[in-house]
């Protein structure tokens, strides 16, 4: 494949993050003719929050308290764009989808009761419904409640009062990983550097000037997109960008291990709504979590405190035994065979970032909507807020639209 090297005033594109909404946008970029550089301040790419999380292509069926189902509205505009942009670039399998649907379970003493439950869940099929053939879902599924001998089969029944099958899938972020650094590697027009964390950004001219790396080194670019996830309320007011709202940043921490066994006896689930977690099943690979054991800082700011959040043995044991202890106590076969893998599992985290100020108890937490997430602009800068997972790749590649069209270049 050739490439055509188009330029414009002021030097390449700055690509801050890459993460999958910083991979689209340089590899959108790339397609398009442009040069890129993309930063990632980690020591490999594709290694932060997108790499960790549990993967799933959102539908909007977590978001119970978002009456207004914006939320959910959104969430399906990033899963109807998921598979068509990233398959641009990686093969279908590569996007590691699973083969077993969600579960979603009610326990008894969710903040929102089975009835209103069970409510969310049958609007938000609707809403699906609507979507196109691109949407990413178990399209052979209905929503349907669990019988009672299916219910009792997989959860203690004195904690969970019902659960439902739904379409919703997820997307393994380790399998797309080697894929989308393979795509990256062999497109010529990005330039990727590793610990290269960008410190400051200044507008100069017809271009903007990025400050990066421990020696403070300035390089001017032609255009910026930010897609530092927890770091960009920061860079963006280095551009006197302010937030509309404050933000809150939680590390929250999960259970992975690759084991066919294990993941076969996976369930894909989902506990709504309150402060519990889930486990997902790809392939052979297993994600689990539980929300109160995994997550170990929380912190309204506009950025997180700096200092790496270490994962020490002793906290790895203590979040994989207590995290075990809890999906044992809603589901104990399941547990059984968690406690199995007990010293296999390695514990990765990442940070969430989202508007609010409390946390998932307070049910009028920002963090109970993604309404308010997208692209912000400025001349010549674009900031995205992915709010979830699967709305990066829909995310990214509006941002590089928005440089391309800015620059009177063709997509």
């Amino acid at each position: 494949m050739s490439y055509r090297s188009a330029t414009i005033t002021g030097g390449p594109v700055a690509v801050i993050g890459s993460g999958l909404a910083g991979i689209t946008a340089a590899m959108r970029l790339a397609d398009a003719g442009l040069r890129v550089v993309l930063f990632e301040r980690n020591e490999t790419l594709f290694s932060g929050a997108s790499a960790v999380c549990e993967g799933k292509i959102h539908l909007g069926y977590t978001y119970v308290l978002d009456s207004s189902h914006t939320t959910t509205r959104r969430l399906l505009s990033g899963a109807v764009r998921f598979r068509p942009i990233l398959t641009r670039w990686i093969p279908e399998a590569g996007l590691g989808l699973s083969e077993k649907p969600f579960l979603y379970a009610c326990p008894r003493d969710s903040m929102v009761p089975k009835d209103g439950v069970a409510a969310h869940l049958a609007q938000t099929q609707e809403e699906a419904d609507s979507c196109g053939a691109d949407l990413i879902c178990k399209r052979d599924l209905r929503l349907r409640p669990l019988n009672a001998s299916e219910l009792g089969a997989l959860f203690d029944t004195t904690e969970i009062s019902a659960a439902w099958e739904t379409n919703e899938l997820a997307s393994s972020p380790r399998t797309k990983r080697p894929f989308l650094l393979s795509a990256l590697g062999a497109q010529p027009l990005v330039e990727s550097r590793t610990k290269a964390e960008v410190t400051g950004i200044t507008r100069e001219d017809d271009h903007l000037v990025i400050t990066w790396g421990a020696d403070g080194l300035r390089e001017k670019f032609g255009a910026v997109i930010n897609a530092s996830w927890e770091q960009r309320l920061r860079l963006d007011r280095c551009l006197n960008l302010s937030p509309p709202r404050q933000a809150l940043h939680r590390f929250k921490c999960g259970l992975h291990l690759q084991s066919k066994d294990l993941a076969e006896r996976t369930p894909n689930v989902t506990f709504v709504i309150g402060e519990y977690g889930d486990t997902v099943a790809y392939g052979d690979r297993v994600y689990a979590s539980w929300y109160p054991a995994g997550m170990l800082k929380s912190e309204v700011a506009l950025a997180p405190d700096p200092a790496p959040v270490c994962i020490t043995p002793s906290t790895a044991r203590h979040i994989t035994e207590q995290s075990i202890a809890a999906l044992a106590r809603y589901m104990p076969g399941y547990g059984n065979a968690l406690a199995e893998y007990t010293n296999d599992f390695e514990v990765r985290g990442g940070y969430i970032s989202a508007w609010g100020t409390s946390g998932i108890t307070d049910p009028n937490s920002g963090l109970h909507s993604r309404a308010e997430i997208g692209v912000t602009s400025l001349p010549r800068y674009h900031s995205i807020n992915t709010g979830k997972y699967v709305m990066a790749p829909k995310y990214g590649e509006e941002a590089a639209l928005r440089v391309l069209s800015e620059m009177g270049l063709d997509a």
